[in-house]
């Protein structure tokens, strides 16, 4: 569903009754069980947890998104921090890390730095039909919005096809299509995801909104998943 008023968007899907946070739950509990230790898993720079049935909100770039000089200033105070805080993390810690890391991308990525292939219609095209195809066979889609230079994802995981193998699939199959139609070689997306665990219905309400407050134009939402 495309909107371009998400007032209007929510309080018509409220009146209608199709706004549901547990409508493709796999389990009792869907959002982030800190008690899960044993699914937690690191990638080569960020701290990443995969839980089966649980909502994910993924932020995936192009490898050109951010200007070499800020990525290095980032770095820097991101490894200062992380000596301050060893990990395993609580749930206090990794919210903090997520407010402090997270946000600090995300303007970056506001002001469309790099090549922004993603602002092409085809090339837009060519990552929200590779969304939607895994619907429902590696994740059920929540919601999304193709930026220029960035792509919002979000979705509920699926046992069996852990966050990183989803992603690894989605960048690998988005990538040869774009590079074919630039006729270029090279990386495309930048290697790491950011990805957050959503902790509550609270969150699960910022995200959708996040996500149409980035783009209401280009932003794609499920029809039972429209905040309150």
């Amino acid at each position: 569903m495309k909107t371009t008023n998400v007032d209007n968007c929510v309080s018509q899907l409220q009146k209608d009754g199709r706004f549901s946070i547990y409508g493709d739950a796999d389990c009792y509990n869907p959002f982030f069980d800190i008690r899960d230790v044993k699914h937690l898993r690191w990638g080569t720079k960020l701290p990443h947890w995969h839980q089966d049935g649980k909502y994910v909100f993924v932020t995936f770039r192009l490898a050109d998104s951010i200007p070499q000089n800020k990525l290095l200033e980032y770095k820097e105070e991101k490894e200062m921090w992380l000596k301050r805080h060893p990990r395993p993390w609580d749930a206090d810690i990794q919210q903090e890390y997520d407010q402090k890391f997270g946000k600090t991308i995300d303007k970056w990525l506001d002001n469309n730095y790099g090549s922004c292939v993603l602002r092409s219609e085809k090339n837009r095209k060519i990552v929200e039909d590779a969304l939607h195809f895994f619907d429902g066979k590696r994740y059920h889609l929540k919601a999304f919005v193709v930026m220029p230079n960035h792509v919002h994802l979000f979705f509920q995981m699926i046992e069996g096809y852990p966050l990183e193998k989803v992603m690894r699939s989605l960048k690998s199959f988005t990538a040869k299509a774009i590079n074919k139609e630039l006729n270029r070689e090279g990386r495309l997306w930048q290697s790491e995801s950011y990805d957050h665990i959503v902790r509550d219905e609270d969150e699960y309400k910022h995200v959708l909104k996040y996500i149409l407050s980035n783009n209401s134009e280009l932003a794609w939402i499920k029809d039972d998943a429209v905040p309150l």
